[in-house]
């Protein structure tokens, strides 16, 4: 607990160290509110104070977490120090030579429109408002996924700031297992002040750069009948397509499932390989291009602030119809008897096989590239009320559509999920042992969370 003295010698001894432009807030200040907003309500706590740097400074030896899109359920504290980095941030593309440098708070819409005035794109999240490293460090899983891996699979480099204060760089010839452990645990040893990232031509993506979107609506009862279709397209080797099946409170549809595919081709080659989906006959069903500028503006009413809003991904061996039903029916449960959760959407996401070359070959601690199948819960709700009675559908979700599926197998992504064991986020025992020990070089007081010690 900061004592009134400790806070005004902390923020003194900041506003010595912090470059010219740099800020340092408390409760009183005007900006603080609005630096605390976070995208869901969900455990935000309330920090004693906020250091808006501009460059980087030294706050080793102080509780605290960085921020940058303030999506996370972990980048609150409680009396500790927030180091925003809204103002600490910069986008370099080298297009030449296939990267990006990307600093501090970067947003993914900034990243988008940067990477696509250069003719390149990467792996990136389905929210404007994500913070770029925040997701690579722990994953990155991506609609570009069937093409170009998941986002850790594309970090060429990284800086980071360790527990002792010193920024380390960390690359294929210089701290390598440093690297490695970045690549799907990075939040775990430091705060990742820069990223290098791979990047494509966006010719990968279709004719002119350009990938194809389509909306497909169907009736709730056919949710069995439709979801095996989906599960042949999918399954098949001959495309790369990735999207989302999902069941969901429309306001003008009411309760229905929308199929949203992303192909990686030409329109007609999305309608040839969907006949089946559109042989059943949708209730509505359009087709659309897409640049990737454009990539996640469709989803932008996702990416609000405030409300109660929690996001958790549970990796599947397979989408199964049957469970599929099911999760339908608990969708209808939650909506009838949960006043205030309408808003809460369950949603299967597939991506096609990822080639074995390029990306892929790259050595990561992520220990979930070959899930190629995800359940992903949306609960949103206004009334902190119903907090547990909501938690308590999300977790029978989870354990419906692992039914099928020994508990030595269950995957959680660490993005969304730290309260799951840590062998359900990392599957590789021998990756889980040797991310054990550089923890203990790196950050042996669990400055950066206790997680490997």
């Amino acid at each position: 607990m900061w004592t009134d003295n400790d806070r005004k010698t902390f923020m003194a001894d900041m506003r010595r160290q912090l470059s010219k432009g740099s800020k340092v807030l408390t409760q009183g200040d005007p900006e603080f509110a609005k630096s605390n907003e976070r995208w869901t309500e969900i455990d935000r706590k309330t920090p004693a104070v906020v250091v808006q740097p501009v460059k980087a400074a030294n706050v080793a030896g102080v509780p605290s977490v960085p921020v940058t899109g303030g999506h996370s359920l972990w980048s609150t504290i409680e009396d500790g120090l927030v180091i925003d980095l809204s103002q600490y941030k910069s986008i370099s593309v080298e297009a030449d030579q296939h990267r990006v440098s990307v600093r501090g708070g970067v947003l993914m819409k900034e990243l988008q429109l940067e990477l696509s005035k250069q003719g390149q794109f990467t792996t990136v999240a389905n929210g404007s408002t994500v913070g770029v490293i925040p997701y690579v460090i722990g994953g990155g899983i991506s609609s570009y996924t069937p093409l170009i891996g998941y986002a850790c699979e594309n970090i060429l480099a990284a800086r980071i700031v360790v527990a002792n204060g010193n920024v380390m760089v960390a690359s294929e010839t210089e701290n390598s297992d440093l690297l490695w452990a970045i690549r799907g645990a990075g939040q775990f040893f430091g705060i990742v002040t820069e990223l290098l990232l791979r990047t494509y031509s966006p010719a990968l993506m279709g004719p002119g750069g350009i990938r194809q979107l389509g909306t497909l609506f169907y009736p709730t009862e056919r949710a069995s009948e439709v979801c095996s279709a989906l599960n042949s397209v999918v399954s098949a080797l001959d495309h790369a397509s990735s999207g989302h099946f999902m069941v969901m409170n429309d306001p003008s549809k009411g309760r229905i499932l929308m199929l949203a595919p992303q192909y990686f081709g030409t329109e007609p080659e999305l309608q040839k390989t969907f006949k089946s989906m559109t042989d059943l006959d949708p209730l509505e069903q359009n087709y659309f291009p897409s640049t990737f500028d454009k990539h996640s503006d469709h989803l932008s009413w996702m990416c609000s602030t405030g409300d109660f809003k929690r996001f958790s991904q549970t990796g599947l061996k397979s989408i199964n119809p049957d469970n599929f039903r099911k999760l339908v029916d608990l969708h209808q449960e939650l909506v009838e008897t949960v006043p205030g959760a309408e808003r809460s959407v369950f949603t299967i996401e597939w991506h096609t096989k990822t080639p074995s070359s390029g990306a892929r070959e790259t050595q990561t601690s992520f220990g979930l590239k070959d899930v190629d199948t995800w359940l992903n819960i949306l609960t949103w709700y206004t009334n902190p009320d119903i907090h547990d009675e909501v938690l308590r559908f999300d977790q029978r979700a989870q354990e419906m559509m692992r039914s099928d599926t020994e508990e030595k197998a269950f995957v959680s992504y660490t993005n969304t999920s730290r309260s799951d064991p840590v062998s359900h986020r990392y599957k590789d025992p021998a990756a889980v042992e040797k991310l054990t020990g550089l923890k203990r070089r790196w950050d042996p007081e669990g400055c950066f969370t206790q997680e490997f010690l």
